[in-house]
């Protein structure tokens, strides 16, 4: 089946990205390559082999992303990030837990609920479950209060259907210019590992993208990376010196091209004026496939070695662009919407700026049905 937009992923610069990361991080951390949200929007199915590959662990958000990993092959070290309850409550969540204690996930817990949820589905599965517990270390989303991880702890201790293999924080300002919040988590976290008496028998692990590049310190035992494994950086500042490799490319076609005059207006709302004599070139793919609305009048697109502005809304299934610079464009030329090229004015970081927002965002929204995924370099 032809589909009218093309996403080409490829396993080459994954490869080289982690390769450059781990070189930086150092041989003694373990590596855990975070493929949640269909591996940042690239395509779990075509680029799991290569993560894995090159990678310790792997973890996802969601226990059907974790099931997915599974079915289709990987039988490495797998965490779930969500904690345990997050498979629901009753006897459909047990099923669902024993069946990721079956399968070799690795569970979070956060609370004495989901320890107790980790139990029964262990005796279920007829199997220990390895657990990381999770310490909310500030950011006031998932994980334990500091205050509470003894008592956890001890509980834990106490039920021989689950195992003690990991225990994690999460950074909330790692990518943002002013550190010391950073330097507040790590000090709470450390402080409450050490009273634990667990350095040493369980992974430790702190640190994301930005902070396994910023902070030495916050790498413990293991580090996640995701954003930067593709090859973007969360802020300019973040692995500024490494040669990360954008791995993900979206390109179109021009569908029709308008000849209009001056004072024409373009697109829903009438929001855009042609200030000359213009050629308004239309281009499949918008909103529904993943190009933000927020890129009307304010994204740009390359066509052939030339670039052309947005102009317009962006609509559910087609942008409008200026080609009046680009008289040789024609009905049929590929468009590319997002580069892979960190310094092209197309590219997954530059698009996020231009739509006040971040280069997750961009990637992640690539999941469109009409959209076909292709692995260039296998």
């Amino acid at each position: 089946m032809r589909h009218m937009l093309r996403l080409e992923v490829s396993a080459t610069a994954i490869a080289h990205n982690i390769r450059v990361l781990r070189e930086e991080i150092g041989p003694d951390v373990l590596f855990c390559a975070v493929v949640k949200s269909n591996a940042y929007g690239h395509g779990i199915n075509l680029v799991w082999p290569v993560i894995a590959e090159n990678s310790d662990w792997l973890a996802v958000a969601s226990a059907d992303e974790a099931v997915e990993l599974r079915d289709l092959g990987y039988a490495g070290p797998l965490l779930m990030l969500f904690c345990a309850r997050s498979c629901g409550v009753g006897a459909e969540a047990i099923e669902l837990v024993s069946e990721l204690v079956g399968r070799d996930v690795v569970l979070t817990v956060t609370d004495p609920a989901d320890v107790e949820l980790v139990k029964l589905a262990a005796a279920d599965a007829g199997a220990q479950a390895a657990i990381h517990l999770e310490i909310d270390s500030g950011m006031t989303r998932s994980g334990t209060a500091p205050d509470h991880v003894l008592t956890l702890l001890d509980t834990i201790r106490e039920t021989p259907e689950i195992r003690l293999d990991g225990l994690y924080t999460h950074f909330a300002t790692a990518d943002e210019k002013d550190d010391s919040f950073v330097h507040q988590q790590m000090d709470i976290t450390n402080e409450v590992i050490t009273i634990s008496g667990t350095i040493g028998s369980v992974i430790t692990h702190y640190a994301n993208s930005a902070a396994a590049m910023l902070f030495p310190g916050a790498r413990m035992d293991m580090v996640r990376v995701g954003l930067t494994m593709f090859g973007c950086r969360p802020a300019p500042h973040v692995a500024a010196g490494l040669d990360l490799r954008p791995a993900l490319r979206l390109t179109s076609t021009i569908m029709q091209i308008h000849e209009v005059p001056r004072g024409a207006r373009v697109g829903y709302g009438l929001t855009y004026t042609c200030e000359r004599p213009s050629r308004i070139g239309l281009v499949a793919g918008g909103y529904a496939d993943g190009y933000l609305r927020a890129l009307s009048s304010s994204g740009v697109v390359r066509i052939g070695d030339g670039v052309a502005p947005v102009v317009g809304r962006v609509s559910m299934d087609q942008i409008t662009v200026d080609l009046t610079d680009l008289p040789s464009a024609m009905v049929g030329d590929p468009v590319e919407l997002i580069a892979n090229d960190s310094s092209a004015p197309n590219s997954a970081e530059a698009l996020a700026k231009a739509a006040g927002t971040i280069p997750y965002e961009i990637l992640t929204r690539m999941d469109s049905h009409r959209m076909g995924r292709i692995l260039v370099d296998a």
